[in-house]
């Protein structure tokens, strides 16, 4: 009899590995990363939903109601052509949806994926590529994104903010909005080995300064003209554009706020697309060169 331990065939990658048949019965490739993220979600889904809920009735209580009182009161609201509440709920739409993907671009692609839990490349040792887990990474923020624009978009249904069906485009409008940013930060968050406040600099720097000076308040015409050129750059006033145009335009407000020409608007698609996709591509390259050290 012999003694001799029966030798271990070494797995071939990417053909018999048990990952594979995982990573097959969710359907393989960016199905594989959704099915996995949704379910390392699924614990906080409840606290996150609150709290994408208690933002916007925060919002719309001080800024669309408090601030809209006066603002409907003196003459802001004649100027406008609709009520204050109206003018601001999309732009608070795009606002917001941008705020949570930048949110999920940064801390959790560096260290979840990349320094401390290191899932990415575990990921990567199963037959998932790198563009398999940047693309399922992107998308998962998008899908994030939708779902949090169309909760805001509930809350000021609820509060009478919207005025037209068109006001259904914000969600998508918003979520391309917050994409055009949230994917190049995510290069930048792939590419990054120790972080040294690059992120709360994002933040303070660029997403704030964004929130207060791209239209969400009050229209860009209001500012000089270095500030009107500045906004041209920010991601979140063409994306704010959009939205208005496609909640108020459809009424033809007098004030012609929510009006655009189609060259306008074709500019703003044509911006946010440009960036997005840029964002998107990068952050598969990037992803691909750190998983392959």
């Amino acid at each position: 009899m012999s003694t001799e331990a029966p030798a271990i065939s070494a797995p071939v990658a990417g053909r018999h590995t048990p990952t594979r048949h995982l990573v097959r019965a969710h359907g393989g490739g960016v199905p594989s990363m959704f099915g996995y993220l949704l379910a390392s979600t699924r614990p906080y889904l409840k606290i996150a939903a609150l709290s994408q809920l208690g933002t916007p009735v925060l919002y719309l209580l001080s800024l669309g109601i408090g601030l809209g009182s006066i603002v409907n009161g003196g003459s802001g609201g004649q100027s406008l052509g609709t009520s204050y509440l109206s003018f601001l709920a999309p732009a608070l739409i795009a606002a917001t949806a941008l705020q949570v993907a930048v949110g999920q671009s940064m801390y959790p692609i560096l260290f979840s994926g990349f320094k401390f839990d290191r899932i990415y490349y575990a990921m990567n040792a199963t037959p998932l590529t790198p563009r398999h887990i940047a693309s399922g990474v992107l998308g998962w923020i998008a899908t994030r994104t939708a779902f949090s624009a169309a909760l805001y978009l509930a809350v000021v249904a609820c509060f009478g903010g919207v005025r037209s069906f068109g006001a259904l485009l914000c969600v998508p409008i918003a979520t391309l909005g917050a994409m055009a940013l949230a994917a190049p930060i995510a290069v930048y968050s792939a590419t990054v080995e120790t972080e040294r406040g690059g992120f709360a600099a994002i933040t303070r720097f660029l997403v704030m300064p964004m929130f207060l000076f791209s239209g969400t308040f009050y229209p860009v015409s209001a500012l000089p003209e270095w500030g009107q050129a500045l906004a041209w750059l920010s991601p979140l006033w063409h994306a704010t554009e959009l939205a208005r145009w496609a909640s108020l335009g459809p009424l033809e407000l007098s004030s012609g706020v929510g009006q655009s020409s189609a060259a306008a608007l074709l500019g703003h698609l044509a911006f946010l697309t440009v960036l997005t996709v840029a964002g998107v591509l990068l952050t598969s390259w990037r992803f691909r060169v750190r998983l392959s050290r």
